[in-house]
């Protein structure tokens, strides 16, 4: 049932035309007053829902000769998928067509250096939009601050193995600073860091007790909060910022190797 309801969001249902028409599947056809007895709706939210759902091309509107009364039927699955079949066309037609834009937003959203560009995104998917643009401008290193525990908290594994594949796959590099635990030993041993393109070096955690993470490539930096249920990120896009960060990650850097 939830991947036919996916597949009825993907044509532009909300919920309540989702809940008339699989109401309508179920008794084949029928009066709105029937339909809303399936439902548990009302009749007249059920049957504004089955106007817009032939107004979509997905429920037949008849009517019986001499008689006022519609009878609603729904469309058949041939229609539906020809639905999608366009749908896709569209996207791919769209997609194809965003290169040709790409120069006019460049154009008109680059920012001049000493006036720094700061983004604020929040929730799960702000963050893990944040981290995936890292990869979009394809430096040739990643540098970070990070811990092994906030990343687990933070993010799914499927995510982060994604992220991380896609990485490898473009050959970015990436440096690490983490709190030395027992958990970033085991989850970042030397065999997997070689393999991920990764370099780590571990600070005591008594002393580095960092629980977020923050990232710098090219000109940007990305500050993000893994705090469950309060995810959120900064991005500051400014190469002096950047700069002055890239220098504390070094001397970090030249201290965790002694």
């Amino acid at each position: 049932m939830d991947k036919i309801k996916e597949i009825l969001r993907e044509l532009g249902l909300n919920d309540i035309e989702m809940q008339v028409f699989l109401g309508l599947l179920d008794i084949g056809s029928g009066v709105a007053s029937v339909i809303a007895n399936n439902t548990g709706l009302n009749r007249i939210t059920t049957y504004e829902a089955l106007k817009r759902l032939s107004k979509k091309g997905l429920v037949k509107i008849r009517a019986k000769k001499g008689s006022s009364v519609k009878y609603f039927v729904p469309e058949e699955f041939e229609t539906i998928k020809e639905k999608l079949e366009l749908k896709k066309k569209t996207i791919e037609t769209a997609i194809s067509r965003a290169g040709e834009m790409k120069s006019y937003f460049d154009a008109k959203f680059r920012h001049k250096e000493g006036k720094p560009e700061v983004l604020f995104y929040e929730g799960k998917e702000g963050i893990e939009k944040v981290l995936m643009d890292t990869l979009k401008e394809c430096p040739g290193e990643i540098l970070s601050f990070s811990s092994a525990e906030s990343l687990e908290e933070g993010f799914d594994s499927s995510f982060l193995k994604g992220y991380w594949n896609k990485r490898v796959a473009l050959k970015i590099k990436t440096r690490g600073i983490l709190p030395d635990t027992e958990k970033a030993r085991k989850d970042f041993n030397k065999e997997r860091n070689q393999k991920e393109l990764r370099e780590l070096l571990f600070l005591p955690s008594n002393l580095f007790s960092f629980k977020n993470e923050i990232d710098m490539y090219g000109d940007t930096m990305v500050i993000i909060s893994l705090t469950k249920g309060s995810e959120h990120a900064v991005v500051i896009k400014s190469p002096s910022v950047v700069q002055g960060m890239r220098s504390v990650f070094e001397t970090m850097w030249n201290i965790a190797k002694k």
